[in-house]
């Protein structure tokens, strides 16, 4: 009996601590810190075909909104091949390519594109590369990093409800108890 009132107990003060404060409450921080990245390895080549004999791409960054006058270096191998800038849409042209496997970095981004002329290219290659760059990424990074995505605040809440809810359910039955042993008037 005690031991299904400690469990319905703690159920209901977990459902109400759940509606009370959802998880992307918990997970947010409150000192949001502007992350860096060093540098975006992409594990693949992607696929590119050449348009009129120029590499065409765009760079926008990590919400999708177009990089505009950002230096894109396209490398083969470790010899630059070329060095351009993006328009006001963020699209970039490097003419006189041929096909081969090219490394194309724009600020702290980089991309692995296998160029095709345009002949050749198989029907899955796409029209322009495109590149991501993420140094204006936000994450969130609260007291310090320690409570990394809300995980361990959630558990320390879960536990101390769990303990309370505990001690709480025993002093009610104990209480009953009390009552129940009391004894009643003729």
């Amino acid at each position: 009996m005690k031991i299904t009132n400690l469990v319905k107990g703690a159920v209901v003060t977990l459902a109400a601590l759940g509606m009370v404060m959802p998880q992307g409450q918990v997970q947010a921080a409150t000192g949001l810190k502007t992350i860096k990245a060093v540098k975006t390895v992409e594990v693949s080549a992607v696929d590119v075909a050449l348009s009129n004999g120029s590499l065409v791409g765009r760079v926008v960054d990590h919400t999708g909104t177009a990089m505009t006058s950002k230096e894109v270096v396209v490398r083969q191998g470790k010899n630059e091949i070329s060095k351009v800038k993006t328009d006001s849409n963020g699209v970039f042209a490097v003419s006189n390519l041929k096909g081969g496997l090219y490394e194309v970095t724009a600020g702290t981004s980089t991309g692995t594109f296998r160029v095709w002329t345009e002949s050749a290219a198989p029907q899955s290659a796409a029209e322009q590369a495109m590149l991501v760059v993420g140094e204006s990424a936000t994450r969130g990074n609260g007291f310090g990093g320690l409570m990394g995505d809300g995980t361990l605040v959630l558990t320390a809440a879960v536990i101390a409800t769990l303990i309370i809810s505990g001690v709480a359910l025993n002093r009610i039955n104990n209480l009953q108890d009390d009552v129940n042993h009391i004894p009643k008037s003729p």
